[in-house]
């Protein structure tokens, strides 16, 4: 792994491999959630669909085409308090490049047209593509809506954290959207350049030192102030709440909140993320084989631990009269789990299962490149390697441990209002 620093909060981390026949580019740019998130979160479709050098879909796809075939994406997500805006380009390894092109570096260069140099109308830009994209983010947000499972596990975290950051939608609301206008998007724009953190990363057989030397040229031309972005963790004891919607839904969707005690995304995290995965993660989890296969109690259920937030979601499929009987079990498997009630079986299969998952992300580019790009705000980075190592150190009183300190704090259930249902996921 190669790691330089180009700017003020502007880190390179680039693999160099000659495994795959890909090279994968990811530059991932991180601010505060807060009440800008729908003006940031319209930005990666904007500029990733023109920009000033191929200001239409034409020119844009013609270089693409030239680059064997590169394609390129982009998205918004939500790690702790922080929005990333999310920036990808997949192209032909270095090595298999005609004539000694230098496709690594040429599909850099292309992010960073798209991403610097946006086709602008004046100090804005064009009306018609913040048009397009504001309805085309409309309706992702209201497709989001739409899937009651994920809808559920929304409300659940806008309830939960009704007074934290981590309550607002990664895209906002439909009504920011609406209310946004070209200068808000035009300025969102110009404080991401200033004040994102930012991390390229990079995995391919390219030559890092010209990738190195184009970036520090384009964020010299910055004046970078990045942002402070830190995550609340609520350590104190919670009060558990209970709300209830009713929507014309087939089946009911229960969510629990969960918080750990954690002070920070490391604090116990691997004793903690074991402790999740035996309470409800594989098939031998306490929520699968009890709940789900034994108990008969749901379609689905499942634990996951956040550790950029220090928390557990639990997520269940439920018919709605099963509603009591669930969450009493649910709340009883956890307390098994932090009683040792599990077996060295249950254990060892945990480790395996993580272990393996943890591996996994080798397999191709873009795993890799996202592994590394979820550690935006480590100073400094694990392999995968390097976290296997810490889950095979954790031991059985470790994860009994981790699961005491699991407390419940929010219950939604989005039930049936008794209406004919469309289908759902």
């Amino acid at each position: 792994m190669h790691f330089e620093n180009i700017a003020e909060g502007v880190r390179l981390c680039a693999q160099s491999t000659d495994k795959f026949k890909t090279c994968h580019i990811n530059i991932s740019m991180a601010m505060p959630l807060d009440s800008n998130a729908a003006a940031r979160a319209i930005l990666p479709f904007i500029l990733q669909r023109r920009c000033a050098k191929y200001p239409d879909y034409i020119t844009l796809n013609r270089v693409l085409d030239e680059l064997y075939g590169a394609t390129v994406s982009a998205g918004v997500l939500k790690r702790g308090e922080s929005q990333i805006l999310s920036f990808n380009l997949t192209a032909i390894d270095d090595r298999f490049a005609l004539g000694g092109d230098t496709v690594a570096l040429e599909c850099v260069q292309l992010l960073c047209d798209m991403i610097f140099d946006p086709l602008k109308d004046g100090n804005s830009f064009p009306a018609d593509i913040i048009e397009q994209e504001k309805r085309l983010l409309i309706e992702a947000i209201e497709n989001e809506m739409n899937d009651k499972r994920r809808y559920a596990l929304m409300r659940c975290e806008e309830l939960m954290f009704r007074d934290e950051a981590y309550s607002i939608n990664r895209l906002g609301t439909v009504e920011d959207v609406k209310r946004l206008t070209p200068d808000d998007i035009y300025y969102a724009w110009e404080e991401e350049l200033r004040e994102a953190v930012v991390q390229i990363t990079m995995v391919g057989s390219m030559d890092v030192k010209p990738v190195v030397d184009m970036l520090k040229e384009r964020f010299s031309a910055i004046d970078r102030k990045p942002a402070t972005i830190k995550t609340q963790f609520i350590t104190a004891e919670p009060k558990p709440d209970y709300i209830c919607e009713e929507m014309p839904i087939k089946q009911g969707k229960l969510v629990m909140g969960f918080r750990t005690g954690m002070r920070d995304e490391d604090d116990n995290s691997v004793a903690m993320r074991i402790a999740t995965d035996i309470f409800g993660g594989g098939t031998y989890s306490k929520l699968f084989s009890v709940v789900r296969e034994k108990m008969s109690l749901c379609y689905y259920c499942s634990a996951a631990l956040f550790s950029s937030k220090g928390i557990v979601m639990v997520q269940s499929g439920i018919e709605d009269a099963n509603e009591e009987k669930a969450k009493t079990e649910i709340i009883n498997q956890l307390s098994l789990v932090a009683d040792g009630e599990f077996s060295d079986d249950d254990f060892s299969s945990s480790i395996k299962s993580i272990t393996d998952s943890i591996i996994s992300n080798n397999d191709t580019p873009e795993s890799i490149c996202a592994w590394y790009s979820t550690q935006l705000f480590r100073d400094s980075l694990k392999t995968p390697e390097e976290y296997v190592e810490e889950i095979k150190t954790v031991d059985r009183q470790q994860v009994i441990a981790a699961a005491k300190t699991i407390r419940l704090d929010t219950v939604f259930m989005l039930k049936s209002n008794g209406e004919v249902a469309e289908d759902e996921d």
